[in-house]
């Protein structure tokens, strides 16, 4: 299983989106493991829109993909082409027309943004035809009342008066209520609240951290955009052992810049990492600085991640293994 790593650096295209009137700047992270793309938009004193929104354009061996922006954390995309020749970001404003703010490229990426703007202009409206268009009502049709032309359906009775003032008198805006509805919707809504934070949190409802200092998906009741949910059956299993590791050996910074949402430490000469997906533990980790060709216990399950976006030579084999199973990922699955 491949891991490939870039970066671009956004530059400003046109003003008036900063929220303190200086130029926009920022970057776009791609990370690439398997076949599943990561792309983390760090875009820097961008102003807050009432109206419209922001987009996300990108170029990737040949192909573009759009994007809607939002505070939700980064962006997956499943099945993605290698990220071996770059790629390219183009952000956008789009309120009825788009407006290109900032774009940035790395490797063998197009330099130019009118190719992206192209496309995201083009999709939307290749979006408007494939809209269906409503069939027109005739003149002397009324929605809901038939036409004198259309007969009614023989067999279905004409309601008479008897039958209609019935049915008014289900519904009585005079009517006294007896009980206090908007109370009663919000006691509902509280006991679903306590219950949804019970099924997350195993029945605990206090806040608190993961192993390493990663946040909870919960703090004081209200439920945090980062919970990637699903089970944690094998890390819950050796979660004891990994916290008093991580309490007792030193941090590893430089493995947790290589691979971003990552805590590492370094013990007896090897490295011990978790690898978080929203908040939740994803994978657990082992690696050594690669010298050579890698430990022959690792040959055959270990994944080479390079140090920095810059090097294709100095990093570390990684062995990873499922949070939830415990099996270990193999370098020949995507």
């Amino acid at each position: 299983m491949a891991y490939e790593k870039r970066l671009c650096v956004l530059k400003q295209i046109k003003r008036g989106f900063s929220a303190d009137g200086s130029p926009l700047s920022g970057a776009v992270h791609a990370e690439r493991l398997g076949g599943e793309l990561t792309l983390t938009v760090k875009l820097l004193g961008v102003a807050p829109v009432r109206e419209g929104r922001y987009a996300l354009v990108v170029w990737l061996d040949g192909k573009y993909f759009y994007f809607a922006l939002s505070d939700n954390g980064p962006i997956k995309l499943e099945n993605a082409p290698t990220l071996h020749d770059g790629f390219s970001a183009l952000i956008l404003f789009v309120k009825g027309e788009a407006e290109p703010i900032a774009y940035g490229h790395c490797g063998f990426a197009p330099a130019d943004y009118q190719p992206l703007l192209r496309a995201f202009e083009e999709e939307g409206e290749k979006k408007k035809r494939k809209q269906p268009i409503p069939t027109p009502l005739s003149p002397n049709q009324v929605p809901g009342i038939p036409s004198p032309q259309v007969p009614l359906a023989p067999g279905v009775p004409v309601p008479d008066e008897g039958e209609k003032e019935a049915e008014r008198a289900i519904y009585d805006d005079e009517a006294i209520a007896d009980a206090n509805y908007f109370t009663e919707k919000e006691n509902d809504g509280k006991a679903d609240q306590n219950e949804n934070a019970a099924r997350r949190g195993g029945g605990k409802k206090e806040k608190g951290t993961h192993a390493g200092g990663a946040a909870s998906h919960e703090e004081d009741g209200v439920e945090q955009p980062f919970y990637r949910g699903g089970g944690l059956t094998y890390y819950n299993s050796v979660r004891e052992k990994i916290e008093e590791a991580f309490v007792k050996f030193p941090r590893a910074e430089e493995l947790s810049k290589a691979i971003s949402q990552s805590e590492w430490i370094k013990a007896n000469g090897a490295y011990l990492g978790i690898v978080y997906e929203k908040g939740q533990p994803r994978y657990l980790c082992v690696a050594s600085e690669s010298h050579g060709e890698p430990p022959e216990e690792m040959k055959e399950t270990c994944v080479f991640v390079p140090a920095n976006p810059f090097t294709e030579t100095e990093g570390y084999y990684v062995v990873f293994q499922d949070a939830d199973t415990g099996e270990i990922v193999k370098t020949a699955q995507s």
